[in-house]
């Protein structure tokens, strides 16, 4: 693994908390939520720039990435990039057996129209849904497109775009979730 790889890992690493203790979770402050643009999904934390959603019971990490590429594909985005941060610290001799991967997607012709008016927003692409155990469990990450809007001047067209890729990336963590079905 080349110098640029390893720098990806240990910042993923540091960013997404890898470095919590064991049992340790990620920090929420209870705060008002607006509810999931897709059914059945949990609600959006008003507060906070992630959001988590349970793997079901049973979904293997396998099951879990066939879900992701399928639904991918049916939202009309492309898993651009799959970094696998457990496969790349046993590499370096670092004994890992918790799961972690980090499955970058994008939707061109939608992320196009968001770089056209604000270059910037670019930092935040392309999108990323993170797998990663804790407590015994699987879990589901990504940072949302409007959230990071909050960061940039009012441009109600980025708006409008970032809100469908929230509902696509959740779309998709959610057939993840279940295990592709």
């Amino acid at each position: 693994m080349n110098h640029y790889r390893s720098s990806q890992i240990l910042s993923a690493l540091g960013l997404l908390g890898i470095f919590l203790l064991p049992g340790q979770a990620l920090a929420r402050t209870p705060a008002a939520s607006t509810p999931a643009p897709v059914a059945g999904m949990p609600a959006i934390p008003a507060n906070s720039p992630l959001y988590v959603v349970d793997v079901q019971k049973g979904v293997t990490p396998a099951q879990i990435k066939m879900g992701i590429e399928t639904a991918a594909e049916g939202e009309n985005m492309n898993l651009v990039g799959t970094l696998d941060i457990q496969q790349g610290l046993q590499q370096r001799g670092i004994k890992s057996n918790t799961p972690y991967v980090i499955y970058e997607v994008c939707n061109l012709v939608l992320g196009a129209k968001i770089l056209q008016s604000m270059p910037e927003f670019g930092a935040f692409a392309p999108c990323k849904i993170v797998m990663y155990e804790q407590g015994g469990k699987l879990k589901l990450l990504t940072y949302l497109p409007t959230y990071a809007l909050k960061y940039f001047p009012k441009n109600p067209a980025a708006q409008k775009v970032a809100q469908e890729l929230d509902r696509q990336i959740i779309t998709i963590m959610k057939q993840a979730a279940s295990g592709g079905l």
